[in-house]
């Protein structure tokens, strides 16, 4: 149980700041240079050589576009202005009118208030992005385990596997495919550790 929890705190952490904040920020510069080395490898040995080498084939050819691509990518992404390709929103998923600020989005609100999980956040935007659900999800790990299978199980893994197939599907975004990737292993792994029942809801995208 410890070794999933460390993997949730360390991995929710790195790869909820590379979803949510642009690539350029200072927090974004150290990450890129652990996965540029393969340094991620160590804390991921459930997974095979072939696929360890693929997400770092994705990873280092990312990075090595340079950093204004980068830029490009995440914006195109994950900002717009043009369509998103694969939203990072929870409720453009499980919401019928496929629109942020959606019903599992106040669902989502309802679960932080009952158990007083506060995120600062710079604006009113949905703490429904799969970025900051990472982040929330690593400070549940460390604060509140208790908590920590309802949220994945209620309000995350319900949509993380169509967001995920959808980047993944983005083939020229290369670095952000290898995120992808090794979310969709993490996040397989970790329900699997924890013995997850996910409920099974219908997508919308």
């Amino acid at each position: 149980m410890n070794t999933v929890l460390t993997s949730i705190s360390q991995f929710g952490r790195i790869l909820g700041s590379l979803f949510y904040h642009a690539p350029e920020q200072v927090q974004n510069q150290s990450l890129l240079a652990l996965f540029q080395h393969g340094e991620w490898q160590v804390s991921c040995d459930f997974l095979s050589q072939a696929k360890r080498e693929q997400i770092q084939h994705c990873l280092t050819q990312g990075i090595a576009q340079g950093q204004a691509q980068l830029n490009e990518d995440f914006q195109a992404l994950f900002i717009g202005p043009n369509s998103l390709p694969a939203p990072p929103w929870g409720s453009v998923y499980l919401d019928k009118e496929t629109v942020i600020f959606g019903s599992s989005l106040l669902e989502l609100r309802d679960f932080m208030q009952t158990y007083h999980i506060n995120l600062e956040l710079a604006q009113n935007e949905p703490e429904d992005h799969f970025g900051l659900m990472l982040m929330m999800a690593a400070w549940l790990a460390e604060n509140q385990p208790e908590q920590l299978n309802e949220f994945l199980q209620q309000h995350l893994l319900t949509w993380s596997g169509r967001f995920l197939e959808l980047l993944i599907a983005e083939q020229h975004h290369t670095f952000y495919r290898g995120l992808g990737l090794l979310s969709q292993a993490l996040l397989d792994n970790w329900q699997q550790q924890l013995q997850l029942e996910v409920p099974k809801v219908r997508w919308y995208r």
